[in-house]
């Protein structure tokens, strides 16, 4: 005891010392203060974490017009090996792993389409395509867009971006990364990549964020807001150092999500030089005021979280996940699992609540155990026997309503050897999370980097599109979509745009093929969703743009009696539950009461109750084992009028 006491004096001692100086250092107008906080995490299994939470901010901003600077070579310069991320160790590495689940798991050499546990005989309308930005000599693509409810459109691949007006379908403007960069003289030659652009549809405008260098030295995180909903109007542009930390580490592979009052930012720290597996550091996380960088303030503020572990191992590649109708408020969710394993079922769920401003930020992370496996991506082949690199099995999109997450990313079918779609749905993510996942492939071609957009109406309806790149060693290339109703059906593959000729940019017998597709729903017209990947031309590659409607999704909302479920004096539990569930509520007096179950469309599933309770406590029991999985809203009713309502989940 005496021992122990003495630690946590030291501990104490420590802490209030930290505090000290930390507040002398910010006195000294220094740029960050930092507070350290360790969590102890007992979630779905025990989980000791640290996370380092740093304040601070950047005072390097300008307002740019893009249309004041022209880049009419556009000039570029691309190695032609193949570009690895982390270098020739890593991709010895990985080759390495792709190589071993492939003799553990045969690709088919013979077409046919494989048979899906469900077929959803849904067609999706493709309204019309456009070629998107010109190929610029960059590998790989690195597809992305964002349109405004106005009908605007910016769409990016590596280094360069159109904006593009669909109610008149013309180019508005072609242009370079430069263009946003072009006053921070020091940055001006170097490097622009890996863009990604989001729309805000609460604010009504444009974010984009792009990687500039690629070097502790001079790599930042170029963010620019727009400051009107025309993007030919002027932005507001800050660089994030790269090397965050002083730690002489540069920032990669960037991904970006939005709440009502924050941009939240997140990518890799690597050492320079050195492969993938030996220099990556450590993912980061930057909580941002979005509201600052709208107004044009000299500074742009911002929580960093650092030091994510899972017990002492760096989680990696952590990606946002976007609001599936509407934008979160202050809650963000992140996802990230192991994506180099050759096989895991690991999956890690971050949460950050709070907003920098409240100054009450916080972040909790649990790592979630899955019923099914996922794989190691095989890379994609091709009809001229050169192979398309699909990274990893990190995962690449998400959304999230108010009872789940979807999200998706790569992983091997071991069925049929090929590269698919692993598609997973986090239900009760709050509280004690469990996934239900489904692979979609098929038996010849190869999926590749997929994102996911909802075409939902009403809360926690799942339906969505599910757009990706594909492969075929007996066809070309091109891009494609799924579509998945609220019964979570999937429809078949329909192809956008297929390809002249297959992929082959670079020397080597791998070529690059991602590292993303773009995706957004139409947020005024929610049936609507637009997409954009890459597919080999005659001469080059090329960049498309879609948009498809699924016209089930064009109805009216739902009466607000099943937008907002509420509940009062009750009690469900279990919640979720396989079969019997119990529902507790108090009366204030003897009455008739009408109790039923709908779904999350407003339909009847069943009355389960019509008759007299007496006053006081009662407890209503009933078996939902025959019910689909999802969620539903438990009413009560007395003389016609709901007094209760309650959402419970059938697992």
């Amino acid at each position: 005891m005496v021992e122990n006491s003495f630690v946590y004096g030291y501990i104490l001692f420590n802490w209030f010392f930290c505090i000290l100086f930390d507040l002398y250092i910010y006195t000294m107008k220094k740029f960050s203060l930092t507070v350290k906080i360790v969590y102890a995490l007992c979630l779905q299994c025990s989980l000791v974490t640290a996370q380092t939470l740093t304040k601070s901010y950047t005072t390097q901003h300008r307002t740019l017009n893009i249309n004041e600077f022209e880049d009419n070579w556009m000039v570029q310069v691309q190695h032609l090996e193949l570009t690895k991320p982390g270098g020739n160790s890593y991709h010895d590495f990985l080759q390495q792993q792709k190589e071993i689940n492939q003799t553990r798991f045969k690709k088919n050499e013979v077409s046919h389409i494989k048979t899906q546990k469900k077929s959803l005989n849904v067609g999706l309308n493709i309204d019309y395509g456009l070629e998107g930005n010109y190929y610029n000599n960059k590998v790989p693509n690195d597809n992305t867009l964002a349109i405004s409810n106005d009908g605007l459109m910016i769409a990016g691949i590596n280094s360069s971006y159109i904006i593009y007006d669909q109610n008149n379908d013309s180019i508005l403007k072609r242009a370079t990364l430069n263009s946003l960069t072009f006053s921070f003289n020091q940055l001006l030659f170097v490097k622009k990549y890996d863009p990604k652009f989001i729309y805000d549809p609460n604010e009504d405008r444009f974010i984009m964020v792009f990687l500039v260098g690629n070097n502790p030295i001079n790599n930042h995180i170029c963010v620019a807001f727009s400051t009107s909903n025309n993007p030919l109007d002027d932005w507001n542009v800050y660089m994030l150092t790269g090397d965050a930390l002083g730690t002489d580490h540069w920032t990669d592979y960037p991904a970006i999500s939005l709440t009502k009052d924050e941009l939240f930012i997140t990518g890799n720290l690597l050492q320079h030089n050195v492969s993938w597996q030996e220099g990556f550091y450590q993912s980061l996380i930057w909580q941002i005021d979005k509201t600052q960088g709208y107004q044009g303030n000299d500074t742009l503020d911002f929580n960093l979280w650092s030091e994510l572990k899972d017990d002492s191992i760096y989680i990696r590649n952590i990606h946002p996940i976007r609001g599936a109708r509407e934008l979160q408020s202050k809650n963000q969710y992140f996802l990230s699992n192991k994506n180099f394993s050759l096989e895991s079922d690991t999956l890690y769920l971050i949460h950050i609540q709070n907003t920098h401003s409240s100054d009450s930020a916080s972040l909790s992370l649990q790592r979630i155990n899955l019923d099914d496996t996922y794989f190691l991506s095989p890379n994609g082949r091709q009809y001229n026997g050169k192979e398309l690199s699909t990274n990893d099995s990190r995962v690449l999109g998400g959304i999230i309503d108010k009872d789940w997450i979807q999200y998706v990313h790569h992983s091997m079918d071991t069925t049929t050897g090929n590269c698919g779609i692993y598609h997973g749905i986090i239900y009760n993510y709050n509280e004690n999370p469990y996934v239900e996942s489904h692979i979609l492939s098929d038996s010849v071609i190869d999926f590749g980097y997929p994102n996911i957009a909802s075409t939902a109406i009403n809360p926690n309806e799942h339906e969505c599109v599910i757009g990706f790149d594909f492969t075929s060693p007996i066809d070309t290339n091109g891009l494609a979509c799924i579509y998945m109703d609220n019964d979570r059906t999937y429809s078949s593959m329909q192809k956008l745009i297929t390809g002249d000729r297959a992929i082959d940019r670079l020397n080597g017998n791998v070529d690059r093929w991602g590292d993303y597709t773009g995706i957004q729903r139409s947020y005024n017209e929610p049936c609507k969703t637009w997409l954009s990947g890459m597919y080999g031309k005659i001469s080059m590659n090329g960049s498309w743009i879609s948009r498809v409607s699924v016209s089930d999704t064009c109805r009216e909302p739902l009466p607000h009696l099943f937008l907002e479920p509420e509940f009062r004096d009750g009690k469900l539990f279990p919640n979720p539950s396989v079969e019997l569930i119990n529902y507790d509520f108090t009366t204030n007096e003897s009455a008739t009461l009408l109790i039923q179950l709908w779904n999350l469309e407003g339909k009847l599933i069943t009355t389960l109750y019509n008759d007299f309770v007496n006053e006081g406590p009662n407890r209503l029991t009933f078996n939902i084992s025959s019910l689909k999985i999802g969620a539903y809203v438990l009413t009560i009713s007395q003389g016609g009028v709901i007094v209760q309502r309650e959402k419970l989940v059938r697992h």
